[in-house]
């Protein structure tokens, strides 16, 4: 549990809450039985409660795993009294602990955001959903590569890498959408808690949270239809396999029967057989004629 204090206004940062920390916290703020009571488990849907003093908030933000690079939902409490703002989370926010490490040490940050809990929490909102923009980036990027390797002839190897990105897309449209709503709704509450000098802030979030999710909506529409192009490549690549063999096949097939009629044991007889030698010659060239006459039929058919 980290704290600190500026201009009366307190921010405690909890990382990995445990029961001690939140009966310190009921002991010290007197908080509504309903916190208590969600404080600890996950709660997978974003959320906000008010309650006589108090407002209980549930955000999700993406999360950029280096390592796997893959993106991961954190789940984000906010707990806002008069004058004190606590912010609860399981897993590390590394720009959440940026924001907290630069209002410790530089009195700047502490004038700007610590005027109240509600420039504070406002402030926090602001700089987390301006970090997802980085990671949407990073996103458009690897779109951008994929665009490329599909239309350089990578289209199969590129199916993977597809499905990698729209996995992203969905796990931050799934954090991104449900709060919209939630922020809209604290919006219009902040007026009447933290009064007009917050408006300028709580539209500024708003707009930020539009701005991602524009970004979001352009980007999912951009893969999919990159993955569209790319199943039709595959798709016409694969037809025009299959239409090569079928004409293999269909060329090939009345040769196998002219073999197979001249192989016959019933012929040997025949006056014409047992004499010519060049018998097996006419043969071929009536092969080659045959081979001929259905080329020339399935290109005028443009089937070739």
């Amino acid at each position: 549990m980290k704290k600190i204090t500026a201009n009366n206004i307190t921010w405690i940062n909890i990382q990995d809450p445990q029961e001690k920390n939140l009966e310190e916290l009921k002991e010290k703020f007197n908080l509504h039985p309903f916190i208590i009571k969600q404080f600890l488990p996950s709660i997978h849907r974003p959320k906000i409660e008010e309650y006589p003093g108090q407002i209980f908030i549930v955000l999700h933000f993406p999360i950029y795993d280096t390592e796997t690079k893959q993106t991961n939902l954190t789940e984000l409490d906010f707990i806002i009294t008069e004058d004190t703002l606590i912010t609860s989370y399981n897993k590390a926010i590394p720009d959440l602990e940026t924001f907290f490490n630069d209002c410790d040490l530089q009195d700047y940050h502490k004038n700007q955001h610590f005027k109240s809990a509600g420039h504070l929490l406002f402030g926090i909102l602001d700089w987390l959903i301006d970090s997802c923009l980085p990671m949407l980036d990073n996103v458009g990027k690897k779109i951008e590569d994929i665009e490329k390797e599909v239309f350089g002839g990578k289209e199969k190897e590129m199916l993977m890498e597809i499905a990698m990105a729209k996995k992203d897309l969905i796990d931050f449209r799934r954090a991104i959408k449900p709060q919209r709503s939630v922020l809209e709704i604290l919006g219009k509450k902040s007026i009447r808690i933290f009064g007009e000098k917050v408006r300028p802030l709580s539209q500024e979030v708003i707009g930020s949270i539009i701005r991602v999710w524009n970004i979001l909506e352009n980007h999912r529409e951009l893969i999919t239809s990159i993955e569209q192009t790319n199943n039709s490549l595959l798709s016409y690549k694969l037809s025009d396999i299959m239409k090569f063999l079928t004409v293999v096949s269909f060329i090939t097939f009345p040769l196998s029967v002219i073999v197979g009629f001249f192989g016959m044991n019933i012929f040997h007889d025949l006056p014409i057989i047992n004499e010519s030698k060049n018998i097996w010659v006419y043969i071929l060239i009536f092969m080659f004629m045959t081979i001929g006459i259905m080329i020339i039929y399935f290109k005028k058919k443009k089937w070739l």
